[in-house]
């Protein structure tokens, strides 16, 4: 059989000894959304999703570093449900469901019958397509997003279905509303047009235009926020992200992508974009409209990456920023799992399914054991320098409150707790401040180091200085030191002494902290 690129026949191309295989993936989906399932309302909050959390609690139609829809999502959540962990987390959890549907329906309609049981499966199982069914960040609603521009696009452009692009609208706009990465696709599906000659009349046709204008009509409200802002957020996330000292990153960045999709998903990316290239030729003359739809796939996946590829040669990108640009290549992936010879491949289809089951199922065992060692508090691991993992942030917020409570008695006068980092140590306080989900006494004052002149990103607008000026705090850090510093003690008139509290659950020790009181605050 030359090496040739080859296109999916649905009706001959599955290998049927296979089936066994395309079988077991659903078994290994169930265990997968399972897993997330039953550790979804029982590990802590990450600081990221405590963080997000006080977005929901300061309602807004935008904040300083991200969108507001991680927000609006969490605070739908907990009307009905109540606080807790699983309340924040379940849109999430929902979320990926309509995430997977967008992508099955995308990979069935490019690369064929077949293929989307397994794209499925690497959504269950790669780490990032996991952790975004789990953790409640602006990743989780934005992947939702970007999958259903990838399906309506699609469905408008090869699916004959003009009524698409409002889809796509729909979805631009939900999507800025998460994440300003979405004004990506904006970008990438002008860029595929340009390349697809066909296509190129949807230029002269008014209906993407108006999915453009319905995109930007729901990212109104942040556009508000920001014009009565100083465009604080734009900035942030814009010229923020492109200043500073250049940094060669690009190894970093690929090193991501190795964990965000593992070494065997860089793998096989890797090899269908270099098999596509090699046999573009031939492979538009075989079967035109079947390249026209991997072309679609190829640019929606290298064009985005071209952006972060140009960000790492002079900045430093973030672990999580590729994992959208994965997406419109995870078809032609999932080819091979599915039996469906993609790019030429010589390699039997048996094997590469077998490949990816054992990957599967040793993936979600980690996710099982992962999750289950930090339930029980990582025990045999030493706990000597603070906390680095989630797993006593409700410890450490009953530590807090009754330090709280017990200077409230003395003093007779309300504390604030001021944590000394940008932000995770006052949002998991305010998370956890209150046992009670129904609890209706308003909660205490916490905010970040903005209080003695650090940076605590929205902390510094939800708890500004003038509300402590004459108040007593606690100093709450990690580090010793950084209680000692004078950026930190010239705000107080008296200062008590260091103390060190320790964390435990049953196992024993799962962490430390240490705070100080601080009596007459000054911002001055």
């Amino acid at each position: 059989m030359p090496d040739t690129l080859t296109f999916p026949n649905p009706a001959s191309n599955i290998n049927r000894p296979g089936r066994f295989t395309l079988d077991t993936l659903w078994v290994l989906i169930g265990l997968g959304v399972a897993v997330r399932l039953v550790f979804l309302g029982v590990l802590n909050l990450l600081p990221e999703e405590a963080y997000y959390w006080n977005y929901a609690s300061h309602l807004d139609i935008g904040y300083l570093d991200h969108p507001p829809m991680v927000g609006w999502l969490i605070y739908l959540s907990e009307a009905l449900l109540g606080r807790s962990e699983f309340a924040v987390r379940l849109p999430a959890f929902l979320g990926w469901f309509l995430f997977a549907y967008f992508m099955y329906r995308i990979a069935e309609n490019t690369t064929g019958k077949g293929v989307g049981k397994p794209v499925i499966l690497l959504l269950t199982v790669l780490p990032i397509y996991m952790s975004v069914g789990f953790l409640m960040t602006p990743d989780a609603p934005f992947y939702v997003c970007w999958a259903g521009a990838l399906y309506f696009l699609e469905r408008a452009i090869f699916g004959g279905r003009p009524s698409a692009w409002y889809g796509v609208g729909v979805c631009l706009g939900l999507g800025l509303l998460s994440k300003y990465t979405m004004g990506l696709m904006v970008a990438t599906t002008v860029v595929f047009l340009l390349l697809d000659k066909p296509s190129r009349h949807w230029f002269r046709n008014w209906r993407p235009y108006l999915a453009l204008a319905t995109g930007f009509i729901l990212f109104l409200p942040v556009f508000l926020w920001n014009a009565q802002h100083d465009w604080a957020s734009f900035a942030f996330q814009g010229a923020r992200r492109w200043s500073g000292t250049p940094e060669f990153s690009l190894h970093i960045l690929i090193g991501s992508a190795l964990v965000l999709i593992t070494p065997l998903g860089v793998y096989e990316v890797v090899k269908v974009l270099s098999r596509f290239w090699k046999h573009r030729t031939a492979a538009q003359r075989k079967d035109a409209l079947q390249f026209r739809k991997f072309l679609f796939l190829i640019t929606f996946t290298m064009v985005p990456l071209m952006v972060f590829v140009i960000h790492s040669l002079q900045g430093q990108p973030k672990l999580n920023w590729t994992g959208p640009v994965w997406l419109a290549v995870l078809p032609l992936v999932a080819g091979g799992i599915a039996g469906v010879r993609v790019a030429g491949s010589r390699v039997p289809s048996r094997s590469i399914s077998r490949h990816w089951v054992v990957t599967a199922t040793a993936l979600l065992v980690f996710y099982f054991g992962g999750f289950g060692y930090l339930v029980a508090g990582m025990p045999g691991m030493a706990k000597n320098s603070g906390m680095k993992f989630p797993i006593a942030w409700k410890a450490y917020s009953d530590k807090v409150e009754a330090i709280e409570n017990a200077m409230k008695t003395a003093t007779g006068a309300e504390p604030v707790v001021i944590g000394l980092d940008e932000y995770w140590l006052a949002s998991e306080a305010s998370f956890y401040d209150v046992d009670d989900a129904d609890d209706a006494e308003a909660l205490p004052e916490i905010t970040g180091e903005s209080l003695v002149g650090g940076n605590s990103v929205m902390w510094d607008s939800w708890a500004p200085p003038q509300m402590a000026i004459g108040r007593n705090g606690i100093l709450v850090s990690f580090a010793e030191d950084r209680l000692k510093q004078s950026w930190v003690t010239r705000h107080f008139s008296k200062l008590g002494e260091i103390q060190k509290e320790t964390l435990t659950n049953g196992g024993g020790e799962i962490g430390h902290f240490f705070w100080r009181l601080g009596y007459d605050y000054d911002s001055q």
